[in-house]
């Protein structure tokens, strides 16, 4: 009887333990991702991605790393897939073997993702530290535990600071790479949508399945490339909402409303950015925290609002009904 006891006592203190083993990792397990949502070039490379994935024993994660990759490279030419060269001490591109590059970063990523485990940070913090190294595990670690972009500006500011440059690294690294994993569109799904949940979720899927490409002037569709309005007016046709082709057209169809009073999938206007007749000549679309998603300059992608040359060509916000 004494027996059976004692080891009832040793299994259940087993349980106890894994149960506890079990919590402390809840926050640093990504647990089981999405589908990545990445074109074809990128999906191409699924099979190699699984096996140094099995290599470095993070199987689990190709579709997460699939869609790191899209961010890191976009929709360039670069062999460097995974924008390894730096993590094994190396300048950027120097890597010109796409095989060796996924190699590197998936080590690179483990590296992280173990460290990150072993300091008990957050799952994001761990992305992060894929662009801004391990060095903000540890900063992350000491500051709560949990990545927040205000720890990222910091962090960021900080290194800028002590190597004598202008930035470091980029401070949405998070939300732009989970925005390309189905079901983890973090930083772009958003409860206080100016439209409905899933519709403002497809509308973002779509206009960031183009991220990276260049500024295209008049254009707007894939086959040609994005404008401004192009990509809203794309962007917004596939969740069923018909906009005019221009920026003054869009600005004119849609319900004007304060900054406070703005909301995801609201848009964003600007003028006199470049010359024309139009009084409104730039349009994106609002994502929050002031930020927007557009076609600019760069090329498609996220930019923050809070910038002077947007705040300098400000017009306001402007809602838009299906």
């Amino acid at each position: 009887m004494i027996k059976y006891k004692f080891v009832k006592f040793i299994a259940g203190l087993l349980l106890f333990l894994l149960v506890v083993t079990m919590a402390s990792f809840s926050d640093t397990d990504p647990g089981s991702l999405g589908k990545a949502k990445v074109p074809d070039k990128i999906s191409r490379w699924r099979p190699i991605m699984q096996e140094y994935c099995d290599k470095y024993k993070c199987g689990d994660q190709v579709d997460f790393l699939l869609a790191l990759m899209y961010q890191e490279i976009g929709n360039t030419d670069t062999l460097d897939v995974m924008q390894s060269s730096a993590s094994i001490g190396l300048s950027p591109n120097a890597i010109q073997d796409p095989i060796q590059s996924i190699d590197a970063g998936v080590k690179h990523f483990k590296n992280v993702l173990d460290y990150g485990n072993s300091k008990g940070v957050d799952f994001s913090t761990i992305v992060q530290s894929y662009n801004f190294g391990s060095g903000y595990i540890d900063y992350v670690s000491s500051n709560g535990g949990k990545h927040t972009k205000e720890l990222a500006m910091s962090f960021s500011a900080n290194e800028a600071t002590a190597n004598g440059w202008n930035s470091y690294g980029d401070v949405d690294y998070v939300v732009h790479v989970m925005s390309k994993v189905e079901g983890h569109a973090e930083g772009v799904s958003n409860p206080e949508s100016a439209l409905k949940e899933t519709d403002y979720r497809q509308l973002m899927q779509i206009a960031t399945m183009y991220e990276g490409q260049p500024y295209v002037f008049g254009g707007n569709s894939p086959a040609t490339g994005f404008d401004c309005s192009g990509i809203v007016q794309y962007a917004y046709s596939k969740i069923g909402i018909k906009l005019s082709r221009t920026a003054q057209n869009q600005y004119d169809q849609s319900t004007k409303v304060t900054v406070g009073e703005a909301k995801a999938g609201d848009l964003v206007f600007f003028t006199g950015t470049y010359h024309c007749a139009d009084y409104i000549t730039h349009v994106g679309i609002y994502v929050s925290d002031d930020k927007m998603y557009q076609s600019g300059g760069p090329g498609l992608g996220y930019i923050d609002l809070s910038n002077s040359y947007y705040q300098a060509h400000l017009v306001g916000f402007g809602r838009v009904n299906g």
